[in-house]
């Protein structure tokens, strides 16, 4: 058996569907599985966010130091940092980026969305070549629209669905598989924020060139994506080597994880992966687990494929 078909094999297993692509950054060796099938992004595009964010702020267009006000009223919903706050908060622009990139914040994110503006951030992607890369809207709309999508007033209604706190009625009806698989949000053709794993390395590749904006914006993309707390693609790392890397997570279905690894010996590689679990809210410890394992086996394929005659440095077909 072929690892492309090895991996799709042992996602399968997992009980999910997997979209992955692998890239050899110094010779543009590639293998993948679907890589140009459409995936739903979830927390993936806040590398966009995040370029374009230090693009805005390296060219004098806005001042990454500048102090924000915030009221909890305004606060996007999320399990990390300022999204789980009580109080106020004076914050700036820049750090909002870092709790964004390290612990993914979603308030924090969204602030930055409404500051960089979606249009420029859409532009930024079609500029690395990512053709089939759209960010429809920030998460607080994507998280209403799923809960207007289960017949919720909300996405507060559909938390407290989901919490227990409106009656088991409700809360069987805010999980069922059935009416979160008709979401829009989880349709990755539609009006979500949406890609495709050859896109999401053609990005990485561009920001590990230092092309997807100036050099040093690109330089400052790679370092706080080194600093995510949580990975699943890093669980599998051999010695010496480091990843920089943005996870996804999205509404029981939906587990994704872009990064750059780097070896010891300077080799880098960049993976895309993109999951959906077949049973909803279930098996996520496997799915994620599998996740490096596929990533550490594409990597060692890699790794002994013979460099082309011509190689082509941090190239993609």
């Amino acid at each position: 058996m072929d690892v492309p078909s090895k991996i799709e094999e042992d996602f399968e297993r997992a009980d999910c569907s997997v979209a992955f692509h692998a890239v050899d950054l110094g010779t543009g060796e590639e293998l993948g599985v679907h890589p140009d099938a459409p995936v739903v992004l979830a927390s993936v595009f806040k590398v966009l966010v995040a370029l374009e964010f230090y693009a805005q702020a390296d060219s004098g267009e806005l001042d990454p130091t500048q102090i924000i006000e915030l009221d909890p009223i305004t606060y996007t919903a999320g399990p990390t940092g300022i999204s789980t706050f009580k109080d106020p908060v004076r914050i700036s622009l820049r750090d909002l980026c870092q709790l964004m990139m390290s612990i993914s914040d979603n308030t924090a994110t969204d602030i930055l969305v409404r500051t960089i503006g979606l249009n420029r951030i859409n532009a930024r992607a079609r500029s690395c070549g990512c053709t089939s890369t759209v960010v429809e809207s920030d998460l607080k709309t994507l998280f209403d629209g799923i809960a207007t999508d289960l017949g919720f007033l909300g996405y507060a209604q559909l938390a407290a669905a989901r919490s227990g706190s409106l009656g088991p009625d409700a809360r069987r009806k805010s999980i069922d598989p059935a009416w979160v698989a008709a979401c829009t949000a989880l349709d990755p053709t539609t009006r979500t924020n949406r890609s495709t794993p050859r896109d999401m390395t053609r990005l990485l590749v561009s920001i590990w060139k230092g092309e997807a904006a100036s050099p040093a914006s690109c330089a400052k993309v790679r370092a706080v994506m080194g600093q995510q707390v949580n990975t699943r693609l890093g669980r599998g790392l051999p010695d010496g080597a480091t990843l920089a890397a943005k996870t996804g997570t999205f509404t029981g279905c939906i587990r994704n994880e872009i990064g750059v690894i780097t070896h010891a010996d300077g080799r880098a590689f960049a993976v895309a992966v993109f999951t959906r679990a077949h049973t909803f809210f279930k098996g996520h410890t496997g799915i994620e687990a599998e996740m490096a394992r596929a990533t550490a086996l594409a990597i060692s394929t890699l790794r002994d494929r013979p460099a082309p005659a011509n190689p082509i440095q941090a190239a993609m077909r």
